[in-house]
């Protein structure tokens, strides 16, 4: 997702149904482990069990960091405000559209949680 204030109660969403699915949510900006902030970025999708991307707005470092993750072997929650913010070729994957009204935001961070046990569980 974008770094930005308008998305930081989504990030707070989602940090929620990490903690609702018994899992850790972090975001790069979480951390400082290098002085590259890619190497940060690899170091989190490597590490990680299920990535979130936010495409809302077509953000071309959400793109480009949904793209690395897509190489790795893990899932990936794809989350959007709006459709249309879905490009072509990831049309074809199921995503979570969501609004950052009060119960628009209970619900995403409902079927976050969901997704995230399911994805987790032993039988996936």
């Amino acid at each position: 997702m974008p770094f930005s204030a308008e998305f930081d109660i989504v990030y707070e969403t989602i940090q929620l149904a990490a903690k609702d699915a018994d899992m850790t949510c972090v975001r790069a900006d979480d951390i400082w482990l290098d002085n590259h902030v890619m190497d940060d970025v690899l170091s989190i999708l490597w590490r990680s069990r299920v990535v979130i991307a936010d495409l809302t707005g077509w953000n071309a470092n959400v793109f480009y960091e949904a793209g690395l993750d897509h190489a790795l072997p893990r899932d990936t929650i794809l989350l959007t405000q709006n459709a249309a913010d879905v490009p072509f070729d990831l049309e074809s994957i199921r995503y979570l559209r969501y609004g950052v009204g009060m119960q628009e935001r209970r619900d995403l961070r409902r079927q976050l949680a969901q997704r995230l046990r399911t994805l987790t569980s032993p039988s996936s």
